[in-house]
């Protein structure tokens, strides 16, 4: 991850200029897939490095039980580097036993954004359909 840093005469080049962002996750109707129960989701968070094809888990949120509107209270806090397209997915899953397995779990859906459309939204608020 960069980080801010300064260019010294004889250093060669520095660190590419970065900021820390904090993002809170939150949906709205979200697919009911338990039977007598509302869904108990979770949102995990995939990074991709720049000119990677590959997604990297970056964190999980907490699970909120029987909710189809939750407001996740974790954060994820990243380095935004401004010259860098910072790759983000977000996977929601419904949460149905307490293994960290994911394929135990209901796939409810993900959206891709990057951190700059985040960073460069209106109020810093950015809403995606999950797919």
């Amino acid at each position: 991850m960069a980080g801010l840093g300064s260019l010294e005469p004889g250093t060669g080049p520095g660190p590419v200029p970065a900021t820390r962002v904090e993002i809170t996750v939150s949906c709205r109707q979200l697919l009911d897939r338990d039977t007598f129960s509302k869904s108990d989701p979770l949102c995990v968070l995939y990074t991709q490095r720049p000119g990677s094809h590959q997604w990297r888990e970056f964190g999980r949120t907490e699970v909120i039980d029987n909710s189809l509107n939750p407001d996740f209270l974790r954060k994820f806090v990243l380095d935004f580097c401004f010259e860098e397209r910072q790759n983000l997915r977000f996977d929601l899953y419904d949460v149905d036993s307490k293994s960290p397995d994911l394929s135990k779990h209901d796939f409810l859906g993900q959206a891709f954004c990057t951190l700059g459309e985040i960073v460069g939204a209106a109020g810093g608020r950015l809403e995606r359909p999950l797919t």
